[in-house]
């Protein structure tokens, strides 16, 4: 049941993820239109800056939790040569339990701070876009990525199986 979950979960980050690939193509178009602004015309995008601040954080809310299932993040293992598979699995299950614990509280002060920022309309300087959304964005990564790593931690605590896994 929880691999079944995992890769219908998969299928919702790989979603979220090209969504970010959009932003990420809607940016380089923004700085194509920028640097051409300035060079023929000599009046630059005065809010590229700004929005390419705000892009980026919706870039990275968006792949995050895809480069988690992936397991796309750099790994180090130092201490399974001296332990045990028993002793591995739980020092396993505790790392992630204790990352998902620790995401999942960043993901609900986020979405609080969002929610803060949205009551007394904080906006951008330039072109005072309001921040809320992006800062929501940030707390539902957050909160997928939480996840990703919670699936993990119970992964964790399984048997090792006979069958060799795929590492990529």
């Amino acid at each position: 049941m929880l691999d079944a979950f995992e890769r219908g979960f998969e299928k919702v980050l790989r979603l979220l993820a090209y969504a970010g690939g959009l932003v990420l193509a809607g940016l380089a178009l923004l700085i194509i239109y920028e640097i051409g602004a300035r060079y023929f015309f000599g009046r630059p995008f005065r809010g590229g800056f700004e929005m390419t601040e705000l892009a980026m954080s919706v870039i990275v809310a968006c792949g995050l939790p895809y480069t988690a299932i992936k397991r796309g993040h750099v790994a180090v293992d130092i201490l399974s040569g001296w332990l045990d598979s028993p002793s591995m699995r739980w020092l396993n299950f505790l790392v992630h339990l204790t990352g998902a614990i620790m995401l999942a509280i960043l993901s609900w002060r986020a979405f609080d701070y969002a929610a803060s920022s949205y009551g007394y309309g904080d906006v951008s300087n330039m072109m005072r876009i309001p921040k809320f959304p992006f800062q929501f964005a940030i707390a539902i990564s957050a909160g997928l990525f939480a996840i990703v790593v919670l699936i993990d931690a119970l992964k964790a605590l399984r048997p090792p199986s006979d069958t060799p896994q795929e590492t990529s």
